[in-house]
């Protein structure tokens, strides 16, 4: 049996993101608690709880290709191995089955909280792709859902791993609140290269109903508007003034929406577009610069 057909199912490098957020979404509430130095301790579990994310992630990935073979040959994704003709729909949906009760279990052997959130993201992933939800199918529903499940929830659901009984803190959710209108703007960069055979299957996404010249002024004030909540937040000591770091990510949002507006964004070997690759890259920045901005911190008083 070929290995590389059902790695290419789950579309890996789209694994990475969700794993991230919940490694360094740990690591960002230990630092906030100043308890650091527990985080070994719990490697173990911060680990697991990462994983299942990822096949969380996983598992709506193969769902998205089990109920799209027909879109995927009229987008030309030959390479997706259903529509290429390399795993049978009958065994990419045990697959998905598979996956998601060790995303259950796992989630369970953490805490109760953090299987709750496994089982949420599961169902978000059922309400994209199955009838008769289908949320992929109607306009901005289906980008709204993919904001909640890969922008709003991470940051919560990191926060139950090691100290549950903190999940309904503020600043999880307010940094989630950021993150999901970022995505919310650029999450569309997936459907870029998809607009003909969206179109002629009935998937009205936003770029398949307003264009891109017109959906990139709504990306770019979405975009906008998720730094300005930041600020907002940051302003009113609603989260921590350290932060404030994100604003970095403003530089690779510019650079991405200078591109899109000259509609100058080429296809990659990973798959889809270069705007889509850097929307997941920026997303992990998120995650990753909010916990450097902490680790750095105590070297930076040195000099101050």
């Amino acid at each position: 049996m070929r290995i590389k057909p059902w790695i290419m199912l789950m579309r890996p490098f789209t694994l990475i993101a969700p794993f991230i957020s919940i490694f360094f979404g740990v690591l960002l509430q230990l630092s906030i608690y100043k308890s650091l130095d527990i985080f070994w301790q719990n490697i173990d579990k911060i680990f697991f709880a990462s994983v299942a994310l990822s096949f969380a992630q996983a598992v709506g990935q193969i769902m998205n290709q089990v109920e799209d073979v027909e879109i995927d040959k009229s987008n030309k994704k030959g390479y997706r191995p259903i529509a290429k003709g390399e795993i049978s729909v009958e065994k990419a949906q045990l697959m998905a089955l598979i996956l998601s009760i060790f995303t259950v279990i796992i989630g369970f052997l953490i805490n109760t909280y953090y299987g709750i959130f496994m089982i949420l993201f599961l169902f978000s992933g059922i309400l994209y792709n199955l009838e008769p939800f289908r949320l992929k199918k109607r306009l901005w529903l289906n980008t709204v859902s993919l904001a909640i499940s890969r922008g709003l929830m991470p940051v919560p659901a990191s926060w139950c791993v090691v100290f549950p009984q903190y999940v309904f803190d503020k600043v999880p959710w307010l940094l989630g609140s950021v993150i999901a209108i970022w995505v919310l703007a650029w999450q569309n960069t997936k459907d870029f290269d998809d607009i003909e055979g969206d179109r002629k299957h009935g998937i009205i996404t936003p770029v398949v109903y307003h264009g891109i010249k017109k959906l990139s002024f709504i990306i770019f004030i979405l975009s906008i508007f998720s730094f300005l909540l930041l600020a907002i937040y940051i302003k009113f000591g609603l989260i921590p003034i350290e932060l404030s770091a994100l604003f970095i990510l403003l530089i690779p949002t510019a650079w991405m929406l200078y591109k899109l507006f000259k509609i100058d964004f080429s296809p990659v070997n990973l798959e889809n577009n270069e705007l889509w690759v850097n929307f997941y890259l920026t997303l992990a920045g998120f995650y990753i610069i909010s916990v450097t901005a902490y680790l750095i911190k105590p070297y930076i008083s040195l000099f101050t």
